[in-house]
């Protein structure tokens, strides 16, 4: 697919505000479509619609007309299984490190990024390194420059900008676009999933290029490694397996 970063000619705030549109628009496009992501996809869609000219999300937008809730949540489980694909898993942890320890740390590292800028990390149900959370949250910083180009001055606007590429250079950058083609690569026949999964990729190059990001140690394949499905069964024996009840395993 070949598509446009954001025209450098437009002025910062509107620039800013294109970039928000489409950081939310890539956040509800990859997230699990039940009943609210998807109408919230669809209001994103229109609210957001006249910004997203020129970008890598405008063919995105354009396949959001006419989509069926239910079409696009057998489409997603296709692509990312009910659980976790491990061909493209959509959390930073399973890109970056294999250890527990690490992943523990990183997932404390992205959750203190989020409430230094005043935003909850422990909403229900969500990962602070998902990939719908960490886009939705440069969607934020996004909207926090406007905010500071309006009101609170340019040194403001420059500490804002510093965060938007140090979440760039230390997570989102490292792992989005490499998901995004993954993503792509695994839907050839899911058409939303293989535009938006281009849509990303092409998107977070432009931006690494536009924040001026420098070299970043991008991850393109998950280093997390999964066990084969029933291998930890082959540890019982067959008269001990029939032992073992719901009961039996505490709830965490």
């Amino acid at each position: 697919m070949t598509t446009t970063a954001a025209p450098k000619s437009i002025e910062p705030i509107e620039q800013a505000l294109q970039r928000a549109a489409v950081y939310d628009l890539l956040a509800r496009a990859l997230a699990y479509p039940d009943a609210a992501t998807f109408a919230s996809l669809l209001e994103t869609g229109r609210m957001a619609g006249p910004l997203l000219a020129g970008t890598p999300a405008e063919e995105v937008l354009r396949l959001i007309d006419g989509l069926e809730r239910e079409e696009l949540e057998a489409s997603h489980i296709r692509v990312f299984t009910l659980s976790c694909s491990p061909d493209c898993p959509t959390f930073e942890t399973a890109f970056l490190s294999n250890d527990p320890a690490q992943q523990t740390g990183r997932m404390g590292d992205i959750a203190g990024f989020y409430r230094a800028f005043g935003v909850d990390p422990a909403t229900p149900g969500f990962r602070p390194d998902d990939i719908s959370v960490e886009l939705e949250f440069m969607g934020y910083l996004c909207r926090k420059e406007v905010h500071a180009a309006e009101h609170l001055g340019a040194p403001r606007v420059g500490q804002v900008r510093r965060a938007e590429r140090m979440f760039l250079q230390e997570h989102l950058g490292r792992w989005g676009a490499p998901l995004g083609r993954r993503i792509a690569q695994r839907s050839m026949a899911e058409r939303f999933y293989f535009t938006a999964g281009e849509a990303m990729a092409d998107w977070l190059d432009a931006e690494c290029e536009r924040l001026d990001c420098g070299p970043i140690d991008r991850v393109d394949a998950p280093q997390m490694t999964w066990e084969e499905p029933g291998s930890a069964n082959d540890l019982l024996e067959d008269d001990d397996a029939e032992l073992i009840a719901f009961e039996d395993i505490p709830v965490v």
